[in-house]
């Protein structure tokens, strides 16, 4: 009996850490496939990016030649992207709107729908 007694302990312990294990198996394959669908974001958003970068809008600013030739400086950390400065808009013509004569509101309700 002591024995017998023994060995239900250990099976028990045993049956015990299979739970334990199978719990992390599951947390590890649900990682497993958040990381899997991080990935194709990321590779989605990296074909993005150079698509973006063959095909630049002619609309944008060109690269200054301060910017092509500034010296470069090692950072710690990510590294934040500088924003252009947008374009100077040519000056728009001036059109000259005609003035109307101001109404009352009788002629203004006698105006047809």
């Amino acid at each position: 009996k002591p024995v017998l007694h023994k060995i239900q302990n250990e099976v028990m312990l045993v049956h015990h850490l299979l739970q334990k294990m199978e719990t992390e198996v599951k947390q590890q394959e649900k990682l497993k496939d958040f990381l899997k669908e991080i990935q194709k974001a990321a590779e989605r958003k990296q074909k993005e990016a150079q698509h973006l970068l063959k095909h630049i809008p002619p609309y944008l600013p060109k690269p200054t030649q301060s910017c092509i030739t500034a010296p470069t400086v090692k950072h710690k950390g990510p590294k934040k992207a500088v924003k252009p400065e947008p374009a100077k808009k040519p000056a728009k013509e001036t059109k000259v709107i005609k003035e109307a004569a101001l109404i009352t509101t009788e002629e203004f309700k006698s105006v047809p729908a």
